[in-house]
């Protein structure tokens, strides 16, 4: 997976697969037999850079009714270690009020358990400088500590499980999990190390935590009534207060669908998202493509 299919959700996401497709780059460097001729140094630091659209930016399944396209280039430096450092501009595209809304930096770290590197997980954290007015869902956002595990024994079904800490401009705070299932198939191969080529993988997320919103509150009270034979009456109200819970918010389906050459990859994934508890009925169609090189 790379930076280019997952930000529509969580723009943190966009970093961590931007860092694991220069951790992929980097194992398969390994696999090519050296030049015995000539030493050659080795490569400690790789540069991404990439440009994304999306037709339209979400997030945990969630969608502004003011919600515009979005186009985000980004800009990743990361060591063979696995730390690593993330920019991402954000630019709505809105007709003759398209702008530029600001930009977000990430720092954060990626890890494996195990040499096969099916088992590992990151953890990051994210700055974000958006203006307040900004059309885009994540105006409100002040910054992201994020975390991940996933598993993929035998490249069989990979299982991903997240966990994002949000605070907001006015330092209120929400908690957004995850679980994703995904399978990733490759349909063509080339190139020296079997790594080019055209994949698809399927995926299955569901997202569940913490909202904000109003809810009917009956509340009943005895009155006296000063009559003889019915001393006491009971009488209800209704308000609305404000309720914060943590539900399931969304659940979606995508089909992602990728061309590597060389150290380039070109993107396009379609999305279903079906949100709950938000007040929004049936899905909605989204889709994001892009494009990526590493060097």
């Amino acid at each position: 997976m790379t930076f280019l299919f997952l930000s529509m959700y969580k723009p943190k996401l966009l970093i961590l697969f931007t860092t694991f497709l220069f951790l992929s780059f980097y194992v398969s460097g390994q696999q090519i037999g050296p030049d015995t001729t000539k030493k050659q140094p080795v490569k400690t630091i790789f540069i991404n850079a990439g440009l994304q659209y999306l037709s339209s930016l979400t997030y945990a399944g969630r969608r502004d009714s003011a919600s515009v396209p979005v186009l985000l280039p980004t800009l990743t430096l990361i060591s063979t270690k696995g730390f690593f450092i993330s920019g991402i501009g954000y630019f709505d595209l809105n007709g003759s009020k398209s702008g530029n809304e600001g930009f977000s930096v990430t720092p954060g770290y990626v890890f494996s358990f195990d040499k096969k590197k099916e088992f590992g997980g990151a953890i990051s954290f994210t700055k974000f400088f958006i203006t307040n007015t900004s059309p885009i869902i994540l105006a409100s956002f002040n910054a992201t500590i994020d975390g991940q595990l996933h598993y993929n024994p035998g490249n069989v079904v990979k299982i991903t499980v997240a966990g994002s800490y949000r605070f907001d401009k006015q330092n209120q705070t929400d908690i957004v999990n995850d679980v994703e299932l995904s399978k990733e198939i490759q349909l063509t191969t080339s190139g020296t190390n079997k790594k080019d080529g055209l994949k698809i993988t399927p995926d299955v997320t569901f997202y569940s935590g913490t909202q904000s919103f109003s809810q009917v509150v009956n509340n009943t009270v005895t009155q006296n009534t000063g009559n003889i034979l019915n001393p006491t009456k009971t009488v209800t109200t209704q308000t609305q207060e404000q309720v914060r819970q943590y539900k399931l918010l969304a659940a979606s389906g995508s089909m992602q669908v990728t061309y590597a050459i060389k150290t380039w990859q070109l993107g396009f994934t379609p999305y279903l998202i079906k949100p709950y508890n938000a007040g929004q009925n049936g899905l909605y169609f989204l889709f994001t493509t892009g494009v990526s090189v590493t060097f």
